[in-house]
């Protein structure tokens, strides 16, 4: 039995943004008695402007492509300029995306602040990469390119080799190591806090 699956984009959820300005694809989401938990979700940014107000949530945003905007919050900058540099913040923070030269791309992890952490990384291959899955509210890969993995749960004899297309994601059920041979993404682990 595979120890992931893959979600390809038109499987992604089409949303509007909070604020009417655009509209998002939700890649995974988890809901509870409190409210939202964490979503994950990838986004086009076509014109400069605010971002909604996520307040309670902290927020993480990599640039997937495009030649970069500057994100000013309420307290500190990141300017993000190219593919996979990410910037970190909090949701309720007043924050004004600056577009460098046209549309971007971005992938974009929110996380509960009172009770949970995401671990979210970025790899270019050739890289390898292992987690644990104990204790984890989700477990995956952002292929932001077409990519090679080795994905090996120490069930398979020399784990499993995956062709992923762009934009689609590896959602991991087990302890997993990968070996990225091909492609460049972002790996995401969500997990409780306390």
């Amino acid at each position: 039995m595979p120890n992931f699956i893959i979600i390809e984009p038109s499987q992604y959820l089409r949303m509007p943004w909070k604020n009417g300005l655009g509209e998002t694809l939700e890649i995974q989401r988890h809901e509870d008695e409190i409210g939202l938990r964490f979503r994950i979700s990838q986004a086009s940014v076509v014109e400069d402007g605010m971002f909604s107000d996520f307040s309670g949530l902290h927020r993480t945003l990599v640039l997937l492509s495009g030649e970069g905007m500057t994100l000013k919050h309420t307290n500190h900058t990141n300017l993000l300029t190219n593919p996979l540099d990410m910037a970190r913040f909090s949701g309720g923070d007043e924050t004004h995306a600056t577009l460098k030269n046209g549309k971007i791309e971005d992938l974009n992890i929110m996380v509960r602040d009172t009770d949970t952490q995401a671990r979210v990384e970025a790899y270019t291959a050739p890289c390898s990469f292992s987690f644990s899955n104990n204790d984890t509210l989700f477990s995956g890969f952002y292929c932001n390119e077409k990519c090679t993995l080795g994905i090996d749960n120490g069930e398979v004899v020399n784990g499993e080799i995956v062709s992923v297309d762009a934009h689609s994601t590896v959602i991991f059920s087990k302890d997993t190591r990968v070996l990225l041979s091909q492609g460049s993404g972002v790996f995401i682990q969500v997990f409780a806090s306390n």
